[in-house]
């Protein structure tokens, strides 16, 4: 018999005969359940699509007792086993990666010989449900402030020398109670090291968040996550990308300079030209405080810094967490001035009589003083 427990009244539910992953109603109390399905202690409840060769559920860990995200590895990619260990290595890794900051792996093995990873599921939001054209600039204070809690996590990451190699806003999360964290750093890590074990091997990328490098020789150190990160922070202190083309491929090549010189093509207005990074002009991105005037000099500078087209130039993550911490401090500083100037000139007097006139102005006093002479 297969049974689940009733997340509104507690019951038994029995649902033997059902497909999984049905949505079904309780008896008793009328509350929608999902039929998980049932992969030794893991329960799979909500697909969620695939990721590089994962398929991705919520579900719950009943090794940990914990409501989860779970990546199970696909049966039918090529060469289970090589992909497998190689998952395996770098997962068991990342569970010594625990920071406030970060989101951890929790578990991770194999279940009816399946390789699978679980992180905890977290309720809030990410950074990639920002949408300029509906919610308009963000408070420059507020980006600041997020951006800072998540520079802390990957200074912490790569202080320990684990790189994450996608960035994205949808990479920064913050729960319902204000915690920022970084997440995604299994599948991102994996997805890098199956591209650099298989060259041929097509893979998605994140065409506006691409270091440079990472987009000319698909390499990239820790200086390619602080292009990402650059790239993060100047997208929402602005609502726009430093570097766009008409289509992906241009968005990608957008950012790498021209290496040698552009050959001589000659082909008709209809015909379709290739583009590779030769033939797809790089353009220095304007500064966000063009498009934004309120954004203060050294937070434009930063930023622009962390997008420097050679890595050499950019700054470490200890750097800018340095930055961001002086320049929260000095607008702290300044918002605790201006408050003080506000009260001072709000602050008015007026005089208050304390003593009677020093002289008579009644004119028979004044007639009777004349008399005497």
């Amino acid at each position: 018999m297969a049974e689940t427990v009733c997340k509104g009244c507690g019951g038994i539910m029995d649902f033997t005969g059902i497909e999984p992953f049905t949505v079904c109603e309780c008896s008793d109390c009328g509350t929608q359940i999902v039929i998980p399905l049932d992969f030794d202690y893991l329960k799979l409840e909500h697909p969620l699509g695939a990721k590089c060769g994962f398929d991705v559920y919520e579900g719950f860990d009943q090794a940990h007792n914990l409501n989860s995200t779970i990546y199970l590895m696909r049966p039918d990619i090529p060469e289970t086993k090589y992909y497998s260990d190689l998952g395996k290595s770098d997962a068991l890794a990342l569970t010594t990666l625990k920071h406030p900051n970060i989101c951890p792996i929790i578990n991770c093995g194999e279940v009816q010989n399946r390789f699978f990873v679980t992180q905890p599921k977290m309720d809030g939001y990410s950074l990639g449900d920002y949408s300029p054209e509906n919610q308009g600039l963000l408070d420059i204070d507020s980006v600041v402030n997020v951006l800072q809690a998540a520079a802390l996590g990957m200074a912490v990451a790569h202080h320990k020398e684990f790189i994450h190699h996608d960035l994205t806003p949808e990479s920064i999360h913050i729960d319902a109670r204000g915690n920022v964290r970084i997440k995604d750093f299994f599948i991102s890590r994996f997805n890098y090291n199956c591209l650099q074990n298989n060259p041929d091997l097509a893979y998605p990328v994140s065409p506006f968040y691409i270091s440079p490098e990472k987009a000319e020789s698909k390499v990239e150190d820790k200086r390619g996550d602080i292009f990402s990160f650059g790239v993060i922070f100047y997208y929402m202190l602005t609502g726009q990308y430093p570097f766009h083309g008409k289509t992906e491929v241009e968005t990608i090549y957008s950012r790498v300079k021209r290496k040698k010189p552009e050959k001589t093509e000659i082909f008709s207005q209809d015909a379709h030209r290739l583009v590779t990074q030769d033939t797809v002009e790089y353009v220095t991105p304007k500064t966000p405080s063009e498009l934004r005037f309120d954004i203060p000099g050294d937070l434009n500078s930063l930023v622009m810094d962390m997008l420097s087209y050679h890595p050499v130039q950019r700054p470490k993550f200890t750097e800018i967490l340095a930055s961001l911490n002086l320049f929260i401090a000095k607008e702290e500083k300044q918002k605790v001035v201006h408050s003080a100037q506000r009260e001072m000139v709000a602050t008015k007097t007026r005089a208050i009589p304390v003593m009677k006139k020093l002289y008579e102005t009644d004119s028979s006093k004044k007639e009777k003083k004349w008399g005497i002479f």
